[in-house]
């Protein structure tokens, strides 16, 4: 079973997937092995490129150990490392693909050409760091960029998408784009797409992020993790503006956006997913026809993790530009969400190309760029006077200055509506919280410096630890007996060991 395989056979195991094709790939025994097998090379192409990665690798050993003091040695080196795995794997799993062959010595994978270029270009990074130089790190246009993961210390590939003025006038805007599902396109793939094709997200004047993902995950499980390490990455040698972030893609990109979106609203300036799937019951049932409502319990419950429909409170706190095809069956998702917001009272911009499957439609792009610019222009609101969040785990247990700490029962509805009432109030209302902090960043916090300004939480009133003179604020809050206290204390009290945010598992770390 290739690597994979492996992978999804374990997931399927635990929950129903909706990135499955249809019923059988929910039966552990009989998922189709994915990435799928590739065509066989001709001997000559895989000994030379047998022999092109061993090259490599000894020429990235080299540059390493040259550049032993480089002060960025540890994040120049996976720059290098992502282009030689993308090579090594393909020829250790057989992942080259492409029109397939009776005969070996015939077949010519697309992949073929890409691993050729692929080795290339990794060569001469590895030949220039030797140097001391890093010349891609000034590049414009499309940049292959790599990091090494704090999940399992692999190299993970990103593209980069810089405009000719990107490095020099200041911070821009950046885009972080979730690529489409493509069971037959791994690393190796990913890399040259990202050397050679621009994408579907195109603004005029900012920056790209193309997370690889962990492949076709929809950005799930260690792919969630990715992009944020992706972008950490990136922080270090692009001019970011942090109040500019815009998250999207479309497909299972789409579904990736919508996940983000939902559980890491206060992040982003603006959202926009077209397509992919929001939630799970009613996904499988119009793409499977799959007897969802005998799923056992412990599967229903996990979906609230997965279904962006149930926190949809969220987009009260970003500003959301979905798109759908007329003719597209996944429609289905931007309909489940519009829904479920407007059941929250919150009005949902749709944007639907005309007699359009499953692409975005070339009016409804224009259309989608100019409202994306105009919301960039606003930027990200960073300490706004309301907050409204709805989580179901303390995995995401953060909206703007509202910190959830302690739930009554973990996988229960959780709420928390907070306001700046007047320069001394804040009010909140919560549900299925037993601690939380209120944190406003220096600078932003909007109570004026009085000795004890009042807290009201759940009815109760408190006179609580005032401004600091950097307008920063941070008041732990905590539910013992029913009431509520203020507390010096973060983590929740009792056994040693209490599920907090990052610890909450073991399913939800899992």
């Amino acid at each position: 079973m290739q690597r994979c395989s492996v992978l999804l056979t374990a997931l399927l195991a635990v929950v129903t997937s909706a990135l499955a094709d249809g019923p059988k790939d929910n039966i552990a025994t009989q998922v189709r092995p994915v990435p799928p097998l590739g065509v066989a090379l001709a001997e000559s192409d895989r000994a030379a490129l047998t022999q092109g990665v061993a090259a490599l690798r000894a020429e990235m050993d080299a540059a390493a150990k040259a550049q032993a003091k480089h002060p960025l040695l540890s994040d120049l080196l996976p720059d290098i490392e992502v282009y030689h795995k993308a090579i090594d794997w393909a020829l250790r799993h057989n992942e080259f693909f492409g029109p397939r062959d009776a005969d070996p010595a015939k077949a010519k994978p697309k992949d073929l050409k890409a691993a050729y270029e692929v080795l290339a270009e990794g060569r001469a990074r590895a030949q220039a760091f030797a140097k001391g130089d890093a010349p891609w790190t000034r590049q414009t246009g499309l940049v292959v960029r790599g990091y090494r993961s704090r999940i399992d210390g692999s190299v993970q590939p990103y593209g980069m998408v810089i405009p000719a003025h990107g490095l020099t006038t200041g911070k821009k805007r950046l885009d972080l784009w979730c690529h489409g599902r493509f069971e037959d396109n791994t690393e190796l793939g990913f890399i040259q797409q990202r050397r050679t094709q621009l994408g579907q997200a195109t603004p005029s004047d900012g920056l790209v992020l193309h997370p690889f993902g962990r492949f076709s995950c929809a950005n799930k499980f260690a792919g969630e993790v990715d992009l944020f390490e992706a972008l950490d990455h990136a922080k270090k040698f692009y001019p970011i503006d942090e109040d500019r972030l815009i998250i999207r893609g479309f497909s299972m990109g789409g579904a990736a956006a919508w996940q983000f979106g939902v559980h890491y609203a206060d992040l982003w300036c603006g959202c926009n997913p077209g397509a992919g799937f929001a939630e799970t019951a009613q996904f499988l049932k119009v793409f499977q026809s799959e007897d969802v409502d005998s799923a056992p319990a412990y599967q229903k419950k996990l979906w609230h993790w997965y279904d962006a429909t149930d926190s949809a409170l969220n987009f009260a706190m970003v500003p959301l530009v979905a798109y759908s095809g007329e003719l597209d069956k996944q429609k289905q998702a931007a309909d489940m969400m519009e829904k479920a917001l407007l059941a929250e009272q919150i009005d949902m911009v749709h944007l639907i190309g005309p007699q359009t499957a499953h692409k975005i439609h070339p009016d409804s792009a224009v259309e989608i760029e100019r409202k994306l610019s105009a919301i960039a222009a606003a930027g990200r609101e960073v300490c706004p006077d309301e907050v409204h969040f709805a989580t179901w785990t303390l995995r995401y247990n953060r909206m703007r200055w509202i910190v959830v700490n302690a739930l009554e029962k973990h996988w229960e509805r959780t709420r928390v509506h907070a306001r700046v009432k007047s320069d001394k109030e804040v009010v909140i209302k919560t549900q299925n919280i037993t601690a939380l902090t209120l944190d406003m960043p220096a600078g932003h916090c909007p109570l004026g410096l009085f000795e004890k300004p009042r807290v009201n939480i759940d009815g109760t009133e408190l006179s609580v630890l005032r401004p600091r003179s950097d307008k920063s604020w941070l008041v732990h809050l905590r539910k013992v007996g029913g009431k509520w206290q203020e507390d010096s204390l973060v983590v929740t009290r009792g056994p040693a060991l209490v599920k907090q945010h990052g610890l909450q598992g073991p399913i939800d770390d899992a």
